[in-house]
Formats: C-alpha cells, structure tokens, sequence
C-alpha cells in the first residue's frame, strides 16, 4: 500500500475512534453528574524510506472536562448534589468506588443507596442506614444527616490529588489507585442534582466535523485508488 492511502487510513482510524467519543458524550447529555471527555491527537513522525519524516495522527489521550455540571433543584429530599471537589463513595461488590451521582433512594434495610444499589459511605466508610423513625431527614452542607432524634451520620466526600487519573468504570462510577483525603470546600445540597457538563450543541458541532474530515479522508483514498488503477491499465496496454 503506498504511503497516501497508510496516511488516509490512519486519519480514518482516529476519527472513527474519536466519533465514537462524541456520540459517548451526547448520549450522557442528560444523565446525572456525567463528565463529557475528549480526545486529544498526537503527531507520530515515522521515516518512510526518504530523508523527511512522515506525520501520521494518533489519539494520544482521553482527557476529562472535569468542570461540573449545573445543579437543578428536584424537590426530593434523598437527592444530593455536590458544589465543589470531591466525590460520595459507594461500596459495591468490587470495592469502594466513587461518584457525583447523588440520587439516592432506601433499599430494604434502611441504607442509602443509589439507582443500581450501591450503599452510600460515611465518612468513617461505612453504609448509612437511617433508622425506620428518623424521617423525615435532613441533610446539611457538610453532608451531616439528621432525622427526628438528631444527627444520624455524616456522608464521606473525598478528594483525589490526580482527579484526571480516576478510571471510569461505569453507572457514573469511577475506581483509582490512589488513597482519597477528605474534600476541603464541597458542599452538599440537598433536593438537587448534579447535571452533565455535555454541551450538546458543542458536541454536534463537533460530530459534523468528524464526518467531514472523514469523507475527505476517504475521497483522499478513493483518488488514489483510482489514480493506481489508471496506472495500471496504462502499463497492462503498454506491455501487450
């Protein structure tokens, strides 16, 4: 293959990865405290037999918009959004992973725990169950919640010196390696959630874009394609 069509393809590799990126993050437009990511491309610069480089593209990274989404009051009082750093912990089968996502609600045994049944921490890392009498319940800034006898548990909020590095596992949930401290200036709110930070408009914006640089790719290989047929043909008449 010669070196057009490696320098086509490989853009078209890229772009398709990078697509499926952006229709990752349009899907998540709505769902709670989701942190849209973007692909970053590198130049990879390889000799192709000449005395000058070839810059082939590669995606580098996925990076994360670590900025948050916007917090929209919902009336019910198990929904917790976070203002600022940090992170609830949840205890799942797999260990204590982290998330934004704070819509809450009780399983059987009274704990707090969110839409696919992860137990809620409190700071101590243990499951916050609320006794049968407590409610209603009420839940302070600093993630301390009351009930009708007083101050029942205080939610765990953690921070991560390396957020970018936090691994995303999936159901808004992320796992890292590193040990978390507790978070310094979040607050929780109470009745409210967290949005995506996804800018839809941005993001199909973006997806036309991807589209057309992959159409030119490949009317890049289709000219060549043609161009080597023509050759061809040329050389097979000359020959006969």
């Amino acid at each position: 293959m010669d070196l057009t069509s490696y320098l086509a393809l490989s853009r078209q590799m890229v772009l398709d990865r990078h697509m499926t990126v952006v229709a990752t993050n349009l899907a998540n437009a709505g769902t709670t405290a989701y942190r849209a990511e973007h692909t970053r491309f590198a130049r990879v610069l390889e000799r192709a037999g000449g005395s000058r480089p070839v810059a082939f593209v590669q995606d580098a990274a996925l990076i994360r918009d670590l900025d948050p989404g916007p917090v929209t009051q919902t009336g019910n009082p198990l929904d917790l959004a976070l203002v600022g750093p940090g992170y609830f912990a949840f205890a799942t089968p797999e260990g204590t992973r982290y998330g934004r996502a704070g819509r809450l609600e009780l399983d059987a045994s009274g704990r707090l725990v969110d839409v696919d049944g992860h137990a809620l921490l409190d700071a101590s890392g243990n499951p916050i169950v609320l006794p049968a009498d407590a409610r209603p319940i009420t839940v302070a800034s600093d993630g301390t919640i009351s009930g009708r006898g007083g101050p029942i548990a205080r939610i765990g909020i953690h921070a991560f010196a390396r957020e970018e590095a936090l691994t995303r596992i999936g159901s808004g949930l992320y796992e890292s390696a590193e040990s978390p401290a507790p978070a310094q200036g979040a607050r929780v709110v109470q009745g409210a959630l967290e949005g995506s930070n996804v800018q839809p408009v941005l993001e199909m914006t973006t997806m036309l874009e991807t589209v057309r640089a992959f159409e030119s790719a490949q009317r890049l290989l289709d000219t060549q394609h043609e161009l080597e047929r023509q050759a061809i043909e040329k050389t097979v008449r000359a020959s006969g």
